[in-house]
């Protein structure tokens, strides 16, 4: 089991709840307190007998090169949309991997054609030990989304087309607004 307190405890309500919690066997906390709070981060993972993973703390690789050197995670959430894309998702993962910190590879309501592009980066990196890829299954009410990983129950299965093997549909296109800046 895994919990999410996304950002919700203060330092001392983070400490309280992880221990209550221990005698369940879980096996990460994500964010624990709030980002602002960081610097109290290192007093909550020293003091929590569960794993803190360092999400909403981290959106670039300068934030994961400080939360690990100050102690304050056991592992590291990377998001394409919170960190900008692929190169900076790169850079974060290679930065937890060169100081021995595992990462998961999570979502924010992206599409399919994003979530290909991420089971690929997951799939080029040791370091990406856990997996939150299901949220382009939550609130989307179509698909727009050509070739790309498919879910097979709870698997996703990729092709071994060149590239991410995924697109938008053009037929989706045409329907959508769009602005010339």
């Amino acid at each position: 089991m895994r919990i999410d307190a996304n950002q919700g405890w203060d330092p001392d309500t983070a400490i309280a709840t992880l221990k209550a919690l221990a005698v369940f066997n879980i096996q990460f906390c994500e964010q624990p307190i709030h980002h602002h709070l960081d610097d109290f981060l290192p007093e909550v993972r020293n003091a929590s007998p569960i794993p803190v993973m360092a999400d909403e703390s981290v959106c670039n690789h300068h934030d994961a090169r400080r939360l690990i050197n100050a102690g304050a995670c056991d592992a590291i959430n990377i998001k394409l949309a919170k960190s900008g894309g692929i190169l900076e998702a790169i850079r974060i993962a290679d930065t937890a991997a060169a100081a021995g910190v595992p990462c998961m590879l999570g979502g924010m309501l992206e599409s399919r054609l994003a979530l290909t592009a991420k089971v690929h980066l997951a799939m080029a990196h040791d370091n990406i030990r856990y997996y939150d890829l299901d949220t382009c299954l939550l609130g989307q009410l179509e698909d727009p989304v050509t070739g790309g990983v498919i879910y097979d129950g709870f698997s996703l299965k990729v092709t071994d087309e060149p590239g991410i093997a995924a697109d938008i549909h053009p037929d989706y296109l045409t329907n959508c607004t769009s602005q010339i800046v």
